[in-house]
Order: C-alpha cells, then sequence, then structure tokens
C-alpha cells in the first residue's frame, strides 16, 4: 500500500512540475507578447504627437492666409453681387436672359434712432412654463 501511495506521489509530483514548468513558459510568451504591445502603443503616440505637430504647423493662421491670397482669387463682395431674390429667374424659365443687378442705394437702409428696430418672431418649438 506504501509503494502504491508512494508511485501516487511520484506521479502527482511529476504532473504538477511539469504544469508549473509550462506555466512559466507561458507567462514569459504573455510578458513578451506585453512588451511589444507597449513598444507599438509607444511608437503610435509619437506618430500621433508627430501628426498633431504637423496639423499645428499646417493650420497656422499666417500660413493660410498666405496660401489664400496665393491660390485663391477671393474679394469682398460688391454692392453690384447683390440681388433680389424675386429678380432671379424661375426654374422653369430660361438662364440666358441676365438677371437685374440692385444698386446700393436700392437696398433697405437701417434705421437707428426713435424708430424701433422690428423685433424676431418668438420660438414656437420650445415648451410654455
Amino acid at each position: 500500500m506504501i509503494r502504491s501511495l508512494s508511485a501516487i506521489s511520484v506521479a502527482l509530483l511529476v504532473l504538477v512540475s511539469f504544469e508549473l514548468y509550462n506555466g512559466v513558459h507561458r507567462v514569459k510568451a504573455q510578458e513578451q507578447t506585453l512588451a511589444s504591445l507597449k513598444a507599438q502603443i509607444a511608437r503610435e503616440a509619437e506618430a500621433i504627437r508627430v501628426l498633431k505637430a504637423e496639423w499645428t504647423y499646417l493650420n497656422q493662421p499666417e500660413r493660410l492666409q498666405a496660401l489664400a491670397r496665393r491660390h485663391l482669387a477671393l474679394a469682398p463682395t460688391g454692392a453690384s453681387q447683390i440681388v433680389v431674390l424675386t429678380s432671379l429667374p424661375l426654374r422653369s424659365e430660361t438662364m440666358s436672359a441676365p438677371s437685374p443687378v440692385v444698386e446700393a442705394q436700392d437696398l433697405p437702409q437701417r434705421i437707428v434712432g426713435d424708430v424701433p428696430m422690428p423685433r424676431a418672431k418668438p420660438d414656437l418649438t420650445q415648451a410654455a412654463p
């Protein structure tokens, strides 16, 4: 009986030792995977930092303004470019006729002084208290 108990104990000891050996190797493999993931995260963080620096450089207002002056033909809107909505042709009409242009003196003037300015319409989408 003692021999069989000793044999079972030795077999159990061998199994436990083998599992411990495999466990150590699995942990080392997981540590290597963790180290490679940390290195990858560090590389990605550095790439993000570089991209943010490039974005900051590319969005400098002075640089954008110089590029807009060089590449875009933008100018302030002139009074001769403003038209009245009713003067625009309907979609069914031919587009060959030019739209009449409204001069600056024909536009409504803002009245300042004793005459009150029109109030905005109340927003009816909000619930009343």
